[in-house]
Formats: C-alpha cells, structure tokens, sequence
C-alpha cells in the first residue's frame, strides 16, 4: 500500500493548485479524479465557455461590420466547429497540466475515491494511505425536480458542448452568471432566448445599477427577460437549467468517518479549511460560496500552507474579483450600494461613464460604466464595472483593496493613453 503525506481529491484549480505547491514545498503528493485533470473549470466551464463566448464576439463584429466601413455578405454557421474548437482549447490545457503534474513528481490515480477510514483512500480497488487529505471535489448543478416539463428538452451547461447545431430557442432558468453568459451567447447565433430569474434583477449579486445595465442591454437584443417568478411550466426547444450548484461530496465515504456537512451537500471547514476531522482539509466549491475557479485555487494554496505551518495570510473574500463574460462584461468586488446602505455604513460613490473614454469611443465600445464606492478614510468598499474589458480591469481595483490601500495610491500612477483602464483613474480623481 503506497502512502503519500498529502493526497489530493480532485483535480480541478482548488486541487491541482494544493497539489503543485505541496510538492514545491517537498511533499509526497498524489492527485484522485474520476475525470480528467482541469475539474469542471476547465472541461466544461471557464475555459470551454470563454471559447465559445469568443465566438458570439465575432458574431457580433460581423453584424456590426458595416459600422467600421466593411460589408460581410453571405455569412454561414459551423456550429459543430465552434464546439469542437472550445473542446481542443480545454484539450489543450489539460495537457499541460498533465505536464506539470509529471514536472512536480505528483502521481495521478484516475478513478473514483472512497475513504476506508481517515488515512485511507481506495481507487478502483486499490488503496492508498496519507498523512493528509485536501478534499477539492467541486460541485455539480441543482436540479429542478419538480418543474413541469419535458425532460428531454432540458440541459445543462455541461450539455452544450454535446450538443450538434444551434436551437431556434431556448429558455434559460437562472440568470446569474451561466445563465447570463449562455443567453447572450446563443442570442448572437439567433436563437430565441426567454430568460427567467426568481430574484427581482438579473445578476442578483451585483449591484442594482449593473443589473438594470445588462438589462437595458439585453432587451434591446430582443431577449425576452422574466424576474421575480418562479419557473413551472415550461415548454420550449431547449431549457437550459442554471439555478446555482451543490457540493460534490457524496459517494466517498465521508460520512462513514465523520465528516459533517453544512447545507446543499457542502463540507463543513472552519476558516482555514480543516474540517472536523483533524488530517482532512476542504477547498473550492464543495465548501459552498463564493463558487468561483479563482477562489478554489487560493484556497487550495492557503490549506497546503497552513498545514506545514507556514502561517499565510488569510484570504479576504471580500475583496475577490466576480465576473460574468457576457456582453457587457460584468466584474465586481466588494459591497454593492445597497449593502453599504443596509450597513449604515458611510461612503461616497464615483462614477463615470464608457462613452466619456477615449479608447472605448476609438474602438465603438462605450457601452457601461464604473462605479466605485469610496469609504471616509479613501478605502475602497465596493467597485462594480459593467462594459467592454470590465473582467480585466477589476484586478487594479481588486489589488488596491486587498491590500488595505486608500484611492491615493491610484493618483499616484500613471495610466497609459489610451486605454479603458485609465477610466479607473479618472473615476476616482472625483474624489481628490
């Protein structure tokens, strides 16, 4: 029976992260996963979908093209192609990653894991033992049971990328970040989209002002949006099902050794990842929110670190970047308006619109705003960016809170001209 000091469940960004800085810090390591290297991120989430996102932009420029002086005439659709594409995209990367688990000494055990008692772990009938276990086993999508309709029509995201040409309509349940991802995207390809959110606002995590945005901009390419209901009866060609997940935590023998839950099947840690049980950690989505690929990796990299004992600093969730890849692009950080509001808390609010920026007039892309929400000591609490390029440019914003900065450490850079960035910059010179 082979033993490892740290054996790693899952191997998406949450556990191959764990796994590569274990070994980098000198530890016997090993990687369990019934699927391919990358987890959901990178086989049928982040990276597929971004491909296939990238699509619907070229889309779009092509309708658009008479505007920037270029007619496009007889346009056709290789919807086979475009699936095809995202898949060698993720292919790709998975591949690599393979690459660096060899680079690092790490052994991969494909198949399913099932714990035998704290220590052990069997896979495909084989067993192997570790000092310490990082449970990283993701999370799948939420059913809806009880909704009246034919269940051969409905789909989920991982779905789409089975799926052979494009349907001429669609109804989406869930509009947060999939669900307003897919509607815009199979919008550009013509499809009919109905798009329903039991929430008041689509996006009913970011700001109102974002939401009522992507809303605006989403009637206006004929998406028919429904909020505030629930979803019954539905009929229609496709019914993608995007209403949030649940953690990836059944099957594995975890309740037989103890190991306690919390709600929706998600593994109960405390604020450093370990669960109840000493030598088990968890990280990523199977913990529950935020269920972001991003948030998985650094969780995987704070649990290695604080079970060596190396004492890292703790992650401030407050401050992690959320992004939605429609168009508009969406990405936030902190609290919304509302919140602070809510809080009683003071603040001041800087504004400023895409079409007043140089870079997003040159290039036709002035749709959106920024809008950052400044605490009494110049802090910032809260950043929301809706437009072109807003997923890159929350990063600045993102840095500058994480690190307990005030907005004079932006008046004390200089931005390139021209850019969309620099309209950070100019936001905040509201407040000098």
């Amino acid at each position: 029976m082979k033993k490892y000091q740290l054996i790693v469940v899952g191997g998406g960004p949450g556990g191959y992260t764990a796994a590569f800085r274990a070994a980098e810090l000198g530890m016997s390591v090993a990687i369990v996963d019934d699927n391919d290297l990358g987890g959901v991120c990178l086989n049928w989430g982040c990276i597929p979908t971004k491909s296939l996102l990238k699509n619907a932009e070229a889309m779009d420029l092509i309708n658009a093209s008479e505007s920037y002086g270029i007619a496009v005439k007889d346009i056709t659709v290789d919807f086979e192609f475009i699936i095809s594409k995202s898949v060698k995209a993720r292919q790709r990367l998975s591949r690599g990653l393979h690459h660096q688990v060899k680079k690092h000494n790490i052994d991969f055990h494909a198949g399913f894991g099932t714990f035998i008692d704290k220590n052990t772990i069997t896979v495909n009938d084989t067993s192997i033992t570790a000092d310490t276990f990082i449970i990283a086993t993701g999370s799948k999508p939420k059913t809806l049971p009880k909704l009246n309709a034919d269940h051969s029509k409905v789909v989920y995201a991982k779905d789409i990328f089975q799926m052979s040409s494009i349907p001429k309509s669609m109804t989406i349940i869930g509009a947060g970040a999939i669900g307003v991802e897919f509607a815009y995207f199979f919008n550009s390809f013509g499809t009919n989209i109905t798009l329903i959110e039991a929430e008041e606002n689509i996006l009913p995590h970011e700001d109102k002002e974002v939401s009522q945005w992507v809303k605006k901009v989403f009637k206006k390419k004929k998406i028919n949006i429904l909020t505030g209901i629930l979803a019954d009866k539905i009929d229609d060609e496709k019914i993608l099902i995007s209403v949030g997940v649940e953690g990836n935590s059944q099957g594995m023998g975890l309740e037989k050794i103890g190991v306690q839950f919390s709600a929706n099947n998600h593994i109960a840690v405390d604020s450093n990842g370990k669960t109840n049980i000493d030598n088990i950690y968890a990280v990523g989505d199977v913990i529950g929110a935020p269920w972001l690929a991003h948030v998985s990796a650094a969780e995987g990299l704070y649990a290695v670190e604080h079970l060596v004992g190396l004492n890292p600093k703790e992650i401030d969730y407050n401050s992690v970047p959320a992004c939605t890849y429609s168009k508009p692009e969406v990405a936030s950080i902190g609290s919304t308006e509302q919140q602070l509001l809510d809080d009683g808390i003071d603040f001041k609010v800087a504004k400023s619109f895409f079409i007043s920026n140089g870079k997003a007039v040159a290039v036709g892309a002035t749709d959106g705003f920024i809008k950052i929400l400044v605490g009494k000591e110049g802090n910032i609490l809260g950043a929301h960016i809706v437009g072109s390029n807003a997923t890159e440019m929350i990063s600045e914003l993102s840095v500058i809170k994480s690190n307990n900065l005030t907005v004079n450490s932006v008046f004390n850079s200089v931005h390139p001209h021209p850019t969309f960035s620099e309209a950070i910059f100019e936001t905040l010179l509201q407040l000098k």
